[in-house]
């Protein structure tokens, strides 16, 4: 039909373009977030320790200091 006559490769819009590249930024970051949990879940129970804090690799980061802190 004549309305659909110059369908192509077209370009994304410049405000399209960057919410595109924002939402597989953040999916990535998800992922990796998701099998860095899942990979310190298997290693805990791989060395049966029970003694890890609830901050995970955010404890880790600081160097265990995150923990320490006194009041």
């Amino acid at each position: 039909s004549p309305c659909c006559a110059g369908t192509g490769p077209k370009e994304l819009q410049p405000w399209l373009l960057g919410l595109t590249a924002v939402v597989v930024f953040l999916f990535i970051v998800f992922v990796v977030l998701l099998v860095n949990r899942l990979w310190q879940i298997r290693m805990r129970r791989w060395d049966g320790d029970t003694s890890c804090t609830r901050l995970g690799w955010v404890g880790l980061a600081w160097g265990g200091a995150a923990g320490s802190v006194r009041a």
